[in-house]
């Protein structure tokens, strides 16, 4: 499972959207199930999801979605994203925007311990060690510009 924080008025947000609608259909047949919980308006969510759906289940958390977000050991502090096994145990968390990169390490790793090629603590440091070279890649790419 991927769960998915995100609000209207948030960019990277409402960047990532399509690669999670990607991700749904490209992963559905793997078991892969995204829910984007909005912590946002009820009528601002149904507004935005008018121009923008979504391919995968979302919730509008309003208050309660900064609460779920709490339990999860987060501020508000957006987009994020939880990835979850079968067992409903946390196997990452990506704060800020997801890049394709980033899901496709996370979502191989996930594989690998759906397969039980790997174990809960590998997989999570195999992508906590992918994340951090993809985010020192990036702020390279970034100071070169």
């Amino acid at each position: 499972r991927l769960f998915n924080f995100w609000a209207t008025w948030c960019e990277p947000c409402r960047r990532e959207i399509p690669l999670l609608n990607a991700l749904q259909k490209a992963h559905a047949d793997e078991g892969l199930h995204i829910v984007g919980i909005a912590v946002d308006f009820r009528d601002a969510v149904q507004t935005y999801l008018k121009t923008h759906p979504l391919r995968y289940t979302s919730l509008v958390g309003e208050e309660d979605g900064l609460e779920a977000a709490q339990k999860f050991g987060m501020d508000l502090l957006l987009p994020f994203s939880v990835f979850a096994d079968g067992q409903n145990r946390i196997v990452a968390v990506k704060v800020g925007e997801l890049h394709q990169d980033e899901a496709d390490a996370i979502l191989a790793e996930m594989r690998l311990l759906r397969a039980g090629k790997t174990n809960l603590s590998g997989a999570q440091a195999a992508i906590a060690n992918a994340l951090k070279q993809r985010a020192i890649a990036r702020t390279k790419q970034s100071i070169a510009k």
